[in-house]
């Protein structure tokens, strides 16, 4: 279920909704389940086998499944939304300043959900949850090249075969996530650079805004935007054995308990605690995790060069 499907349905809420997913692009793709507590007990993808040949009158091998399940807990994002009471004093209408700056708040929220959802990391603050770059491991990430893949433009012989190795890691990327990714998260330098080199296997329709939303062999790609400091979700100064300026690209497949999900109980929840003390305050949560149910939900392509 999506995340305005999981939280309440009063206009409020729903608007912030609206505004976190209009900066947070993420939010339209991702599949909430509810529960209730702290944390949940998610058993991840069978690993029985998925048929053999037997001989007439005799029976299967044992196929014996050992359930494995992972335990994702709630984490708290979110704050308090305050605006100096003294503006009523003077004549300023509070309604509305309260109304655009949790409206301002709610877009940042979606660009710190965002950079979480990718680099979140629970080591480095306890009270994070774990993004793609932690939940990705083993065979589902992709090393471009031992010291990263430069693609460049051109159409000189070298130029055109960094091209065209680039184009086979992105089919690669897409092929392992089980079942076939349904979404691409790459930086927008990057985007432009697929679109550069692969024209006739990119094309542009629009989101669910109304604004452009590029597809590459008709999957969905979008570019993973800013923090809310303005820094790149997937920045270009990652490093890949002597190269200090690769990025990643991320290719994932959601699903509602299954694949790539993500808990919670109430979904967003937005409260005007009206006036305390010299503040007008709007308290605005979010609980949430990101779980991986199906190892193999997500992958990671590193070691990929923009200049």
């Amino acid at each position: 279920m999506k995340l305005r499907e999981i939280s309440s349905s009063d206009p409020l809420t729903q608007q912030v909704i609206r505004q976190m997913s209009l900066y947070g692009t993420l939010l339209g793709f991702a599949e909430f389940y509810r529960m209730s507590g702290n944390a949940d007990y998610l058993r991840r993808t069978a690993t029985a086998t998925g048929g053999r040949f037997r001989a007439l009158d005799n029976d299967y091998p044992d196929n014996t499944v050992t359930p494995q399940y992972i335990t994702p807990a709630l984490k708290i994002l979110g704050d308090k939304v305050m605006v100096d009471a003294a503006h009523e004093r003077r004549g300023i209408d509070v309604a509305s300043i309260r109304a655009s700056e949790l409206l301002n708040f709610a877009a940042n929220l979606g660009k710190q959900f965002q950079n979480f959802f990718v680099n979140g990391s629970s080591a480095s603050d306890g009270n994070a949850f774990d993004g793609l770059k932690v939940l990705v491991t083993g065979s589902q990430k992709i090393t471009a090249d031992a010291n990263g893949l430069s693609v460049d433009l051109g159409n000189t012989d070298a130029a055109k075969k960094k091209q065209q190795t680039f184009l086979e890691l992105l089919d690669d990327l897409i092929s392992r996530v089980d079942g076939g990714a349904e979404l691409i998260l790459m930086d927008a330098k990057t985007l432009s650079r697929l679109g550069s080199i692969a024209a006739d296997m990119v094309t542009i329709d629009s989101d669910d805004f109304g604004k452009p939303l590029s597809r590459f062999n008709g999957i969905p790609v979008l570019p993973a935007g800013f923090d809310r400091s303005g820094n790149k979700i997937l920045p270009h100064n990652e490093t890949v054995g002597s190269s200090t300026t690769c990025t990643s690209i991320y290719a994932m497949r959601f699903g509602e308990r299954n694949n790539l999900t993500l808990p919670s109980n109430v979904g967003v929840e937005v409260k005007d605690l009206g006036r305390q003390g010299v503040h007008y305050i709007h308290s605005v949560e979010f609980d949430t995790a990101l779980a991986l149910a199906n190892s193999k939900a997500a992958a990671r392509l590193e070691g990929i060069i923009i200049s």
